[in-house]
């Protein structure tokens, strides 16, 4: 027997301003200049301690296209977004809002009976410092069963984020195979990965997983056999 709840999620599109994944801090940048009393927009205290938890606002490019997803706290912030800016301002350079598109939907998430199968659309960020040095002592194998297990103990952060409480853990399974994705994250070389999996767990499209997902980190979607 399922034990999903559903969740509302929104989502704000310019499709006529083209972006590439590394214009993603930008963009973000320029809308927690825009909103800076907004700490869902750049998750910071207004102490300037940063603010831990599962972002309920989240910037990505989906298709080139610049794209901004809300959930709890962050829905209702996101449709003043929507009706409120007319042009994005990226390194300097003004833009034009010629076509903006807003989307709500409902989607089942949570621990199922059933396996659906995901594909990262943009790499995850699995590993902490901490264990990045224990996940170089592991052989391929051991290596994926980490991957895995870090995956499912991602679950429980995302499931915050919408007030959910996963009603048994052990019990949900992860398969999959995930590939490394080395790349420079503030001029820090580090090692995400890519890939795709099968779970009992719903999860909405578009949602991140793992660290830096306000970055656009971690993209998951749906894969249909």
């Amino acid at each position: 027997m399922s034990r999903t709840i559903i969740v509302k999620i929104i989502q704000v599109q310019f499709p006529n301003n083209p972006m590439n994944n590394f214009d993603i801090p930008k963009l973000r940048g320029f809308f927690a200049n825009r909103y800076p009393k907004c700490d869902l927009i750049h998750n910071h205290l207004a102490d300037g301690r940063f603010k831990y938890g599962y972002p309920s606002i989240q910037f990505k490019v989906l298709n080139r296209i610049p794209t901004l997803i809300g959930l709890s706290e962050g829905f209702d912030i996101l449709k003043e977004v929507f009706q409120d800016v007319d042009e994005l301002v990226i390194a300097g350079e003004k833009a034009k809002i010629w076509e903006k598109s807003i989307q709500i939907r409902e989607d089942d998430f949570g621990q199922t009976d059933s396996f659906y199968d995901y594909q990262f659309t943009s790499p995850w960020m699995a590993l902490k410092e901490e264990n990045y040095e224990t996940f170089k002592t592991l052989d391929k194998i051991e290596k994926q069963q980490f991957l895995r297990h870090l995956l499912r103990e991602n679950l429980k952060t995302v499931s915050k984020g919408f007030h959910y409480s996963i009603p048994d853990i052990e019990s949900v399974k992860v398969d999959g195979y995930f590939k490394p994705h080395p790349m420079n994250f503030k001029n820090i070389r580090m090692v995400c990965f890519t890939g795709e999996f099968t779970m009992n767990f719903l999860l909405p499209d578009y949602l991140g997983i793992g660290k830096q997902v306000a970055r656009g980190f971690g993209t998951l979607k749906r894969v249909s056999r």
